[in-house]
């Protein structure tokens, strides 16, 4: 590491960087200061907050968590809608889902997005447990009514083909969606189990892991497998054991997933893309992917690996302690950097999950090797 980021404290500026994209109502933005991440996503709102539980800020999760609560309660009517029309075999239209990101005060974006995704709302349901059980019992109370919405809407819809967590093909089901709606409603049953049937996670985890393993003996991107080499595996993945628990982390199929993604997409000595194929920014390498990486090899005692790419992590921050979204140094197609940077400006940077996944990291080297 060079003297400009050895001075830099990426510890004490990740959580300056996330208190200052904290709303006074708890919602945390994506990113201050790129044009098109000016929104809370649940998916990265809920590792924002897992991460400032980590590190002792619970007050912060706390009000996170909160105003995810207000939010999808606000949205209630329209939920019940949607069921309605499933029930009655109604068409349902883009707009009847919810979304999966809002504004800072809770109000549905404006824009053109790719908004039916599930995922996130897998991810809060399982932050959301880990907050109440470790920290914060009492909110448990005021966030049942979303928990119970939340069960029945992804109760009619886990099946349905949705966009993935990169907002991406949504004409496709895929594994890390199921992953992350497994860990979350198993969440919710090891906390109150009746407020989610076990049969629906049990159909859950039988799909994934009957129709989301391919010839290669490990999770597949899709569902079912894709076999074209850049479609094969994803870096989310990585989440279907760390810490959603689909698989145990040292079962043999998360094995063979692990090694393929170490394969095809970690760069040596470097991060983790998201696919090999691609072309957002040029498809650079990922701060948070490297970060999720690093947190599956501590979960397998493989701590020399996590501290690398911590190490590689820190390299990344600007002069000022910044972490970006993603890095351009190991383009996978440089030809479409441009067209992104003329598009939308500069790639995200600070990104707020970037500095969540950080402190994850950094808190579970922490806990296995505390003088390290």
């Amino acid at each position: 590491m060079d003297a400009q980021h050895m001075a830099v404290d990426l510890r004490r500026v990740s959580l300056e960087v996330i208190r200052a994209g904290q709303a006074a109502n708890g919602a945390y933005v994506a990113s201050p200061t790129f044009s098109q991440y000016g929104y809370s996503w649940l998916r990265d709102g809920a590792w924002i907050a897992h991460a400032m539980d980590t590190v002792g800020q619970h007050e912060s999760a706390g009000r996170f968590h909160r105003w995810a609560t207000q939010t999808l309660v606000r949205y209630a009517p329209k939920v019940e809608a949607l069921l309605l029309k499933l029930q009655d075999g109604l068409a349902v239209a883009e707009h009847d889902y919810l979304p999966t990101r809002f504004a800072l005060d809770g109000a549905l974006g404006q824009e053109d997005w790719p908004d039916f995704q599930l995922d996130g709302y897998g991810a809060w349901l399982w932050g959301l447990v880990q907050h109440c059980r470790q920290h914060d019992p009492a909110l448990w109370p005021e966030a049942r009514p979303a928990v119970v919405l939340l069960v029945r809407y992804l109760s009619a819809l886990w099946t349905s083909p949705n966009y993935d967590c990169w907002e991406e093909h949504r004409d496709r089901v895929h594994t890390a969606t199921l992953a992350a709606l497994y860990g979350g409603l198993s969440a919710v049953a090891g906390y109150e189990a009746d407020l989610v049937p076990a049969s629906l996670i049990d159909a859950i985890r039988h799909h994934a892991l009957r129709h989301g393993i391919a010839d290669y003996g490990g999770l597949s991107k899709f569902i079912p497998p894709d076999p074209a080499p850049g479609k094969l595996v994803d870096a989310s993945l990585l989440w279907s054991a760390v810490p959603f628990g689909l698989l145990p982390v040292d079962d043999p199929v998360f094995l063979a997933t692990l090694a393929q993604i170490e394969r095809d997409l970690h760069v040596p000595g470097g991060g983790v893309y998201r696919y090999r194929d691609d072309t957002y920014f040029g498809g650079g390498e990922w701060v948070l992917l490297a970060a999720w990486l690093g947190w599956v090899y501590v979960e397998l005692g493989r701590l020399d690996e996590a501290r690398a790419l911590r190490a590689w992590i820190e390299s990344q921050a600007t002069a000022g302690g910044h972490l970006p979204e993603q890095t351009e140094g190991h383009l996978l197609d440089p030809s479409y950097l441009e067209g992104w940077i003329t598009k939308w400006g500069t790639s995200a940077n600070p990104l707020l999950w970037s500095h969540a996944m950080y402190l994850i990291l950094d808190d579970a080297i922490r806990q296995k090797a505390p003088v390290q």
